[in-house]
């Protein structure tokens, strides 16, 4: 009826009154009880805004009412509403003027001008008759006093030619502004209407991104077709679903649905970033995709780093990245000439240790620029670019799956080999920024990569690093004579006393920089070490398997000999684990030939001793030292376990605390023998005073339990308080953890009891954060016999309350918290809690009776 009537050239007052009334109840329906009604109306809209007659008012209304129903508890009737909204993006009314484009920066800035524009045209607020009113209503006293006197009627005077032309011209000035002043009025509404529904679309955007992780694939397709369709029109907020589009390269699901999600992931970024227009030449085509990819690591987290990745080795695999686009890539990082921005050249190696990982070959044959860019002058310069160098360097050979998907095996890297020198040589770059950390971690982890004896390479590092550190703080400063004579009237300037403090502190600032250095490269060597000689017993085992596997068919009495060989090979198999064990356990740290051994000591005592080594910088280091040598060996871990925990429960230093939370999850995995008994202190700095405290202990302990790394003991209630937290980041991971944890064989359930005790016990909880915790348990407790449980342990809860404001008495009248079948069961609980009501109004009375009675005696002796 609607489109009917906008067809019609009648626009009579009826005519105008039925499409309202049609549209009022449309805007009724979106409220609709029945969520089938609610999607009819989204499709309604939908087809209405493909017609030729905007209703731009009416849009307004739906946009907004779109973006409600975003909110909404159908997943069928939020697929619509982004569907809607992305209608009414592509078919807006704001066209006409300067193109399609949505740009709020840009149509704010045109309002802007607009603004100033009518504030040069309208006249000054004192201006006789203008600016007002009150020029009209002030009237002179003295005219109402004095008798009006009429004088002789006068003739005009006839005005000369200029003058007439001078009227003439004012007039015209006088109605051009006028209608220069309307036209800008008009044009100001315009702009106005459009920047409302650009908000709108704004806050709609922010709710949509939520929805890139619902459960419902479809939704989560049409989010992505939202973000999509949102950049063309170049909406700011649209970037920020972009950039979170990229974690669904991780969505997990055998079924259609879940490999579905992760092709249409492929092909938005595809349409968005590597399809350059039709009319580019090729060479165009390959730079404007090169830009593009790396434009997509500007401002990137790690974790969206790590997203893209993966995002761009899946699409290199699928054959859908050129090589003339890598060889743009290697072009802009490879540059010497032509001055370029770090961040291009960063972005360009990014790019390409990313897509190393799907073919080793692109960084294979092009090590040569890498040793005379990331690792020359220009890494020296910018500590970013030789860090993300040493990323693509490691990728030359794959670990782990990419390894067994690798077609071409690489060989390992002579020590005196320039890639290998090089990397050993910028982590003793003179550098007082802690950009030299990341680097040092990604050189060390690129030697452990490409070299054929790291062990080796990395000992003579840190030799020479420690004999840097400590040379210097042997060595008194010398006063060398100058070679330049002396005049008898120069005389010697002796350094103040304000002078000589401030070199003695920057010396010492210096020495805790470059001993901190040193730790940091010790503790990482230690743990690579070890993973060293994981990789090294693995290859041991493939080699021999690959041997028998090869080994020719043989006779009986052969098979027989080679049976009595087997057990004599497993044998060996087995001491070389042993082997292995030995050298981890008692040779790295404990062995008299040991260059770590040295330091475990050491790291132990600037740790203990935090006010004589007070550097915070020294200390952070230190802390990451000792628990990476701690993941060693067990008896180091034993002996430094009360060190560490002390730490982690005092230092002031949020990220030191963060480094022992994780650390104590490392040696949980690595000798869960000796933290078994501390997750105490584990779970205590869920309490953390400091948010990223808290997200990453949140982080390990779920680790851990998922894993069953750990036991739980009846700390989880600790968890289930995280389903408050302030931080929206933390309250969404403890809901990931339960969600996860709710897989496993009743395991929210089997925990239920402790969980509801330790929340029910403490006074720190606001009544509405418990009720909304429970609720969200329950919701776990799908058995009939299960909920009867819950309810009995709710019963025993409330039987034991005395305290007239507890927590547990708001779950009675909350139909949706308590899902239980069973009345029987209700009645009994309202029974408990009728009766404590009872208990304590009884209690009352008696406290009364008691503080009246004395009252009541003095009352009496007075009368």
């Amino acid at each position: 009826m609607v489109g009917y009537l906008s067809k019609q050239d009648e626009r009579s007052e009826n005519h105008k009154s039925q499409l309202n009334a049609f549209f009022d109840v449309l805007e009724e329906r979106f409220l609709d009880i029945n969520p089938y009604c609610r999607c009819r109306t989204l499709q309604v809209y939908m087809r209405l805004c493909d017609l030729a007659q905007k209703f731009p008012k009416r849009r307004q209304k739906a946009a907004e009412l779109a973006c409600r129903s975003l909110e909404d508890k159908s997943s069928n009737v939020r697929r619509n509403a982004i569907k809607l909204l992305g209608t009414l993006i592509k078919t807006h009314p704001f066209t006409v003027m300067h193109g399609a484009q949505l740009s709020r920066k840009e149509w704010q800035a045109r309002l802007d001008m607009v603004q100033e524009e009518l504030d040069s045209l309208k006249p000054p607020p004192g201006v006789p008759g203008f600016g007002g009113d009150q020029a009209n209503t002030t009237v002179d006293n003295e005219l109402l006093d004095e008798a009006t006197q009429l004088g002789s009627p006068q003739k005009p005077t006839q005005m000369t030619e200029e003058e007439k032309a001078a009227a003439i011209k004012k007039a015209q000035e006088e109605a051009a502004t006028s209608e220069a002043i309307e036209k800008l009025t008009l044009t100001r509404r315009y702009y106005n209407e459009a920047l409302k529904f650009i908000d709108v679309i704004h806050d709609a955007t922010t709710t949509i991104c939520q929805l890139l992780g619902s459960r419902n694939k479809s939704e989560v397709i049409e989010a992505m077709d939202f973000f999509e369709v949102g950049d063309a029109y170049n909406i700011e907020q649209n970037k920020v679903g972009i950039r979170r589009m990229l974690r669904l390269i991780w969505t997990k699901g055998n079924s259609d649905e879940g490999k579905g999600v992760q092709t249409h992931l492929i092909e938005c970024y595809r349409r968005l970033f590597f399809e350059a227009p039709d009319s580019f030449s090729p060479n165009d085509s390959a730079i404007y995709i090169a830009r593009n990819m790396i434009s997509l690591t500007f401002g990137a987290t790690p974790a969206e780093l790590t997203s893209l990745e993966q995002l761009l080795a899946t699409m290199m695999k699928g054959g859908m990245i050129p090589e003339v686009v890598i060889s743009k890539l290697w072009q802009v990082y490879g540059v010497q000439k032509r001055e370029i921005s770090r961040t291009q050249r960063r972005g360009a190696i990014i790019v390409l240790g990313m897509l190393a990982t799907a073919n080793p070959e692109i960084v294979v044959g092009e090590m040569e620029t890498m040793l005379r860019t990331g690792l020359g002058l220009h890494g020296r310069n910018d500590l970013q670019l030789a860090k993300f160098t040493c990323i693509a360097l490691r990728r030359i050979n794959p670990s782990g799956r990419q390894s067994k998907d690798s077609p071409v095996k690489f060989s390992r890297l002579p020590n005196d080999h320039a890639v290998s020198v090089r990397l050993a040589a910028i982590t003793e770059v003179p550098s007082d920024s802690k950009e030299w950390y990341g680097v040092a971690e990604q050189a060390i982890n690129a030697i452990y990569a490409i070299s054929k004896h790291p062990d080796t390479l990395c000992s003579d590092l840190i030799r020479r690093k420690a004999r840097q550190v400590f040379g210097q703080s042997r060595t008194p400063p010398s006063s060398q004579p100058s070679s330049r004579p002396t005049s008898r009237d120069e005389t010697k300037v002796a350094p103040t006393a304000d002078q000589t403090v401030t070199q003695g502190e920057k010396k010492k600032r210096d020495n805790a920089i470059a001993l901190s250095q040193l730790l940091f490269i010790v503790g990482h060597v230690a743990i690579k070490q070890i993973v060293h000689l994981e990789l090294c017993e693995l290859d041991f085992k493939r080699r021999k398997q690959e041997k028998e596997k090869a080994a020719p068919a043989k006779n009986d009495k052969d098979k027989e000999d080679a049976d009595e060989l087997d057990l004599i090979g497993g044998t060996t198999e087995d001491d070389f684990t042993e082997a292995m064990a030995h050298i981890r356990e008692r040779e790295l740290l404990y062995g008299p030939n040991s260059l770590l051994a040295v330091f475990g000591p050491l790291v132990s005592e600037i740790c203990a001793n935090n006010t004589t080594y007070a550097d915070k910088g020294l200390q952070a280091a230190a802390t990451l030292c000792l628990a990476k040598l701690m993941c060693v060996s067990a008896e180091y871990c034993e002996a430094n376990l009360p060190l560490l925990i002390t730490i982690m429960e005092r230092s002031p230093n949020a990220t030191v605390r963060s480094n022992a939370v994780i650390a104590l999850g490392d040696m949980a995995v690595c000798f869960n023998h000796l933290i078994d008994e501390n997750t105490d202190f584990l779970y205590r700095r869920l309490a953390d005073d400091d948010a990223s405290v808290k997200r990453t202990c949140l982080m390990t302990l779920t680790f851990l339990i998922l894993a069953g790394q750990v036991k739980v003991k009846g700390q989880l209630g600790e968890m289930a308080k995280c389903l408050e937290d302030e931080d929206r980041r933390i309250a969404d991971l403890a809901r990931m953890f339960f969600t996860e944890l709710s897989t496993k064989d009743n395991a929210v359930y089997n925990h239920f009891v402790d969980m509801f005790s330790l929340l029910s016990a403490g006074g720190n909880m606001e009544e509405e954060s418990f009720r909304r915790i429970v609720k969200f348990l329950l919701g776990f407790v799908e058995k009939v016999c299960d909920a009867l449980m819950v309810g009995q342990v709710i019963t025993n809860a409330l039987t034991r309350t005395n305290t007239p404001n507890s927590w547990p008495r708001s779950l009675l009248h909350d139909s949706t918290v308590v899902r239980l079948s069973d009345n029987g069961t209700m009645l009994h609980m309202r029974w408990a809690f009728c009766s404590i009501r009872m208990k304590r109004l009884q209690s009352w009375c008696l406290k009364a009776t008691e503080l009246f009675n004395p009252l009541l005696k003095g009352v009496r002796y007075l009368c």
